[in-house]
């Protein structure tokens, strides 16, 4: 059984499971195993690991460590307790905003290429276009941001590069509007996470898109593209101050632990700690090479165990805020045995829009059919499901709403 203890707790013969899913980096070059001594211990606090979790049937038990199903509980009661029992309601209805939302996804989706494609080349990246987009994106959100939040979730595992930099984008743009940030700090916020990642594109392809896991040494190596990133949008001159600190800081760490400069705290600009929050969260719900991505509600639960000692405690609860307790595209069981995707917020946070498509009684798909939980009383959301559990796969679900 897999079991959350905090790290004064850990002992030499305990079997750490999944350290990288607890600790500062998303890369897998870290190895889970048997702890050996105090040394490894020492180790991972000195890493600004504050727990782990424990596999009792590979290593020692101990009285301090909690399943993982009592840690899920709490955080759920968590998340229920941040989210306001009614959300910001959309200007637009969804179906009126989805095809518009799409145009624009695809729109960035290539804009991104084509600067990748000009930074690997040597050239200037302009940003008029990313301005624009920027604007695009957050007109789109004010109106109904349920279109392009749903839009996030759609994956391609060939195109991670560029819809990551276009989802961090979009999430950014959710975040902000919650805040109600300036509308020139919002839209220069927007435009810098757009190319956030754009020195990847300068990383050696072996370490980019290595099919496993990355050394100490090809990790160091990763980590340069934030630098990269922050002297591809100088070398432009054209990008504001903001733009450049979301380049190169949306890896630092509120405990100095993250990289390319240690920064910490308040060193930390507040937009390099927002685009933090929401690249990390994009990250982990991603299907990668190295990890299985983490359902919306799961990714929720990770960012408050990190919030604190490595993301924006204000922006990590503000995000989960912005998003809703059931986030656009999640997996939810109905209280009939019916699983359902979450496709719209309603005016009450506990009762979106969600549409059906799997009967778990029959183990089977279903038909598609469209409920408001708001109105239909006799519905209710009984948990939340990772898609995974039935081998379903929900991009196509995703690409056609029903209204």
């Amino acid at each position: 059984m897999l079991k959350k203890i905090d790290i004064q707790h850990l002992k030499p013969g305990m079997y750490v499971a999944n350290i990288t899913q607890t600790g500062v980096s998303l890369h897998a070059h870290e190895r889970e195993g048997r702890i050996k001594d105090e040394k490894t211990i020492e180790s991972l606090r000195k890493r600004g690991i504050r727990s782990v979790y424990i596999d009792d049937e590979q290593g020692l038990d101990s009285d301090q460590a909690k399943p993982i199903a009592e840690v899920d509980r709490k955080m759920e009661q968590a998340i229920k307790a941040i989210v306001p029992e009614s959300p910001q309601v959309a200007k637009v209805s969804f179906e009126q905003e989805f095809e518009k939302a799409d145009k624009l996804h695809h729109q960035a989706l290539d804009l991104v290429e084509n600067a990748m494609a000009l930074a690997k080349a040597g050239k200037t990246v302009e940003v008029g276009p990313f301005e624009d987009t920027a604007n695009n994106f957050i007109d789109s959100i004010t109106r109904n941001q349920n279109a392009l939040a749903c839009l996030t979730r759609i994956r391609d595992k060939d195109s991670y590069l560029m819809e990551h930099s276009v989802n961090v984008a979009v999430l950014m743009g959710i975040l902000g509007r919650h805040l109600k940030l300036q509308p020139q700090y919002l839209h220069e916020c927007v435009t810098g996470a757009l190319l956030h990642d754009i020195g990847k594109i300068l990383i050696p392809d072996s370490v980019l898109h290595k099919p496993g896991k990355l050394t100490e040494d090809e990790f160091t190596i990763m980590k340069r593209h934030a630098s990269l990133s922050r002297q591809i949008l100088q070398e432009s001159q054209e990008f504001p101050e903001v733009c450049v600190n979301i380049a190169g800081q949306h890896h630092e760490r509120m405990d100095g632990n993250g990289y390319p400069d240690g920064l910490s705290g308040e060193q930390i600009s507040p937009e390099g700690r927002m685009a933090s929050v929401v690249d990390v969260y994009d990250a982990i719900t991603a299907n990668r090479v190295y990890h299985k991505g983490l359902t919306p509600s799961s990714g929720f639960k990770r960012l408050l165990k990190w919030a604190g000692p490595h993301l924006d405690t204000q922006y990590v609860h503000g995000f989960i805020k912005a998003m809703g307790i059931y986030p656009i595209g999640s997996l939810v069981e109905l209280n009939n045995g019916l699983l359902a995707i979450v496709q719209e917020e309603t005016d009450t946070s506990m009762k979106p829009v969600v549409r059906t498509l799997y009967d778990t009684n029959r183990r089977d798909y279903c038909k598609q059919r469209r409920i408001d939980l708001s109105q239909a009383q006799e519905y209710s959301i009984k948990q939340v499901v990772d898609p995974n559990s039935y081998g379903i796969d929900l991009t196509s679900f995703l690409k056609r709403p029903i209204y």
